[in-house]
């Protein structure tokens, strides 16, 4: 039994829970299955977005979005990179450091690198069909929300051809202030949890262990082992 401190064993059980919540909204039942698509952050967000795609009998893949860390703190994000470039700061953290422009724009090729390279294992190189379709984009928790961000940036501005219908951003968790972002970039937010205090994300689970490359494209899958039946 998960300790009370906590509120998920692990990212399949919050995507589990959060997929019982998509289930009943209103926005997913008036939506056909053929025109819903399930869209995850790896690493993390595949696990939670696997179990949300299969409640809801459909198509699962990933959009890829790499978060800029700040100098000497990984885990800390000046911004995210979304798959064509476009790179989205956070306006807590810049304004409250000077960072180098060389700095940055090393970072910046560096996380381009390996943003094709997360194209090229996962997607096979092909970008996601997203014309007309409900679009939910996962990840398995938002603190700041500049991946999320730079993520459903993207997505909203392709030519009018290839941009989604509705986007929905779905997170077993997030943070107060990234809430009241995503209630107006995206057609609509859907957490289970926002909480006051909220210092990371892997606070709120009993296991929150990495996710390697070799799981992601397993939760992949068609017809995943890894997911109960």
């Amino acid at each position: 039994m998960v300790d009370d401190l906590f509120l998920f064993v692990d990212r399949s059980d919050a995507g589990e829970q959060l997929a019982d919540k998509l289930y009943d909204d209103p926005l997913i039942k008036e939506t056909s299955k053929d025109e819903l698509l399930v869209l995850s952050i790896p690493r993390g967000g595949v696990v939670v977005g696997a179990a949300i795609a299969q409640a809801l009998q459909c198509p699962h893949d990933v959009v890829i979005a790499r978060k800029i860390g700040f100098p000497g703190q990984r885990e800390l994000a000046i911004g995210a990179m979304a798959e064509d470039g476009t790179v989205i700061l956070s306006p807590y953290v810049t304004g409250w450091h000077e960072l180098k422009d060389d700095y940055v724009k090393q970072k910046e090729e560096q996380v381009k690198t390996k943003i094709a390279s997360h194209i090229n294992k996962f997607r096979h190189g092909r970008s996601p069909d997203l014309q007309s379709k409900t679009v939910i984009v996962v990840d398995d928790g938002i603190a700041t929300g500049e991946t999320m961000k730079a993520a459903v940036v993207w997505m909203t501005s392709q030519e009018p051809s290839q941009r989604p219908n509705k986007v929905i951003v779905a997170a077993p968790i997030c943070s107060l202030p990234a809430a009241r972002e995503f209630a107006e970039l995206a057609d609509k937010l859907v957490c289970l949890s926002m909480p006051e205090r909220f210092w990371a994300v892997g606070q709120f689970y009993w296991n929150f262990d990495q996710v390697d490359d070799e799981e992601v494209m397993k939760y992949l899958l068609p017809s995943s082992h890894l997911l109960p039946s």
